[in-house]
């Protein structure tokens, strides 16, 4: 695996916690290689706003605050809505048939180590029919953000009947083609997930 991949691996997985410095000198060390690709990695994870190049030392993985976590998820909750009421408009029978797939196999990997990688291809399965590449792979940024804080807290991942009884219902109104009910539904999804982070990390905080 390529060193910004596992780089960029670790940081969503929480394994590199947010607010870890990363330093050349030991990454180069770690993997093997000199400076230099450690360098152009570190400068491409902060092209994707994961980290903050820390000049003459190496990066720092980002660390948002309440407010900026807030943020976050009130503009996901702008464009996944907007994403899912174009899509539950236009849906074909070959996607609704891939979006059934993907929920029954998030079903089975939800609450288990990794289950960030299922929620998100549920959600980005609903949202593909939209035909929008540009606003998704905003959502993904936005997403990789949310990440990388959410893996520090398991109990969002181990709080799974409320999830997944939230997908499924968001997943009917979709298939039905019922565009203002899957976006409503998911923006009380993503509010509640929003504001269950937001408590942790101001219980973290005080």
């Amino acid at each position: 695996m390529a060193l910004i991949e596992t780089l960029r691996r670790d940081i969503l997985a929480g394994t590199i916690p947010p607010g870890s410095l990363l330093m050349q000198t030991e990454l180069a060390a770690r993997f093997g290689v000199s400076r230099i690709p450690v360098r152009d990695a570190l400068q491409a994870l902060a092209a994707e706003r994961l980290v903050t190049v820390v000049p003459g030392k190496g990066a720092r993985v980002i660390r948002l605050g309440p407010q900026e976590l807030a943020e976050v998820y009130d503009l996901r909750i702008l464009m996944e809505c907007d994403l899912i009421h174009r899509a539950a408009r236009r849906t074909t029978e070959a996607q609704r048939d891939e979006a059934a797939y993907v929920l029954a196999r998030s079903d089975l990997e939800a609450g288990r180590p990794g289950w960030e990688a299922g929620d998100r291809a549920f959600h980005m399965s609903l949202y593909a029919p939209a035909e929008r590449p540009r606003q998704i792979a905003l959502v993904h940024e936005l997403r990789d953000t949310a990440a990388l804080h959410l893996a520090q807290y398991q109990v969002l991942a181990e709080n799974t009947s409320r999830w997944l009884d939230d997908h499924h219902q968001i997943f009917n109104a979709w298939q039905a083609g019922q565009a203002a009910s899957a976006a409503a539904l998911l923006a009380a999804h993503l509010t509640a997930a929003r504001d269950h982070l937001l408590q942790l990390v101001t219980a973290q905080t005080r």
